[in-house]
């Protein structure tokens, strides 16, 4: 029988196996996608609506997505608990796959501006409530398929694979959208779900130890009350859930809205830029990302072979004041670029730097804590408690990309970054003073 000192290997669970490399596909063309449509979205606003209003447009997009997921995401979750969580799986991976294929199919036939941006939206809607189904159920089904010693090397690998397949996705999605028409990008994000999909049909486990009992609106409703009155008795878990609403808030529009709207808007008008000769804008949004993914996947080598901690007060304070202040750097170079004080490839060269130790510092902020959910809540409460979590730490994250689109394009695009910077001080401050944060 394995122990917990014996060498870890979770490559060798076959059903671990299935679940990594369907993972792996899947998100692959995801982010080639989703790394499109954040140009793209922008390029045919920009068409239908002019620049002034194209920001608006985008974030309109990222807020309907990200409603979706905050309203169904706990019902994901409370049905995760109660049925086959590889059955939820399959069954939205390959609804994404079909409905994205088609989308693609159909940008062959349609040319107007507007229709485009319809179709964008019934796309983006599609994948968002079937992602809140995926979601809670492959977050919590890795409890069932590993030992409780071997969570650590496991979840670090999946973390370390969302980067991988970030680094893969990146680099293909700048050379693909520069090279070739949107329709096709689709196609290939719609056949990785379909891959994933036929993966995941061949793992198995034992879902009698959870499956079960009445999924009936009334009742799900309850397991979604008893998961936020559980949540809320975890004084230091509530702590972080807290601490990232708010922080998200303030972080994710700058990647969201802000990023895009820079390459689009800035990069690509810029007659002079570092290595225009052999690199697009387009390759250079990829390049940046990459960085962010690049480090991620080397703290997470480091992290599967670390010791795991009684606790992680002091080390989740650290982490997020290194992370406040180095995005508080990246945003005061995009208005020193914007105020024509910093040079483009001032400000690329910042970027590169800034994403990589952000890269970095998540990956070493997320695995504790995903090890403490893992480890501390009962597995058959795991799936409403993840999709709990996750809901309540991005709820504001659609509210966040609405309000970043009124700055970018009814005020400025600085008082968007100087907005972000204050917002997220104030939240790094408050989480230091936080008695309930000492006890993670």
């Amino acid at each position: 029988m394995e122990t917990p000192t014996q060498k870890i290997n979770v490559f060798q669970n076959p059903n671990y196996k299935l679940l990594f490399w369907g993972v792996l596909v899947s998100n692959i063309a995801h982010v080639i996608f989703n790394f499109a449509i954040s140009l793209y979205i922008l390029r045919i606003a920009n068409i239908a609506y002019g620049q002034d209003n194209a920001a608006l447009v985008q974030a309109i997009y990222l807020a309907v997505a990200g409603i979706l997921m905050v309203v169904l995401t706990p019902f994901g979750g409370a049905i995760a608990d109660k049925v086959n969580k590889v059955r939820v799986m399959y069954i939205t991976d390959y609804i994404r796959g079909i409905a994205i294929i088609l989308g693609g199919i159909a940008l062959f036939i349609i040319d107007d501006a507007f229709m485009i941006i319809v179709l964008l939206f019934i796309v983006n809607i599609i994948l968002s409530i079937n992602s809140a189904f995926f979601t809670p159920s492959s977050n919590s089904l890795i409890r069932f398929l590993l030992k409780d010693h071997e969570l650590q090397q496991g979840i670090s690998y999946l973390q370390g694979s969302h980067n991988l397949q970030a680094i893969i996705g990146l680099i293909l999605g700048g050379i693909i959208y520069s090279s070739l028409d949107i329709m096709w990008i689709f196609i290939i994000n719609g056949t990785g779900y379909i891959i994933s999909a036929i993966s995941e049909m061949f793992i198995r486990y034992d879902h009698t130890l959870h499956a079960g009992g009445d999924t009936s609106v009334k009742a799900i409703l309850k397991d979604i009350h008893d998961g936020l009155r559980y949540i809320r008795g975890q004084k230091g878990i509530l702590a972080v859930i807290l601490m990232a609403l708010s922080v998200n808030f303030f972080f994710s529009p700058i990647f969201s809205n802000g990023l895009p709207y820079f390459v689009e808007f800035g990069l690509k008008l810029e007659p002079d830029y570092l290595l225009h000769r052999f690199m697009t804008p387009e390759q250079w949004f990829s390049v940046i990302s990459v960085m962010f993914s690049l480090s991620a996947i080397i703290m997470s080598v480091i992290i599967a072979h670390a010791k795991p901690k009684a606790s992680y007060a002091r080390t989740l304070k650290k982490l997020i004041t290194i992370m406040v202040l180095v995005t508080a750097i990246s945003c005061l170079g995009f208005v020193f670029y914007y105020l024509d004080i910093l040079s483009i490839n001032a400000i690329l060269l910042i970027l590169i730097v800034s994403m990589f130790l952000m890269g970095m510092i998540t990956i070493a902020f997320n695995i504790p804590v995903g090890m403490v959910i893992q480890t501390r809540v009962e597995k058959h409460q795991l799936g409403k408690i993840n999709s709990l979590m996750s809901v309540l730490s991005q709820a504001m994250i659609p509210l966040a990309s609405m309000v970043a689109g009124v700055l970018i394009s009814q005020v400025s695009i600085i008082a968007f970054y100087v907005f972000s910077i204050i917002g997220m001080i104030v939240v790094n401050i408050s989480y230091l003073l936080s008695k309930n944060a000492n006890l993670i």
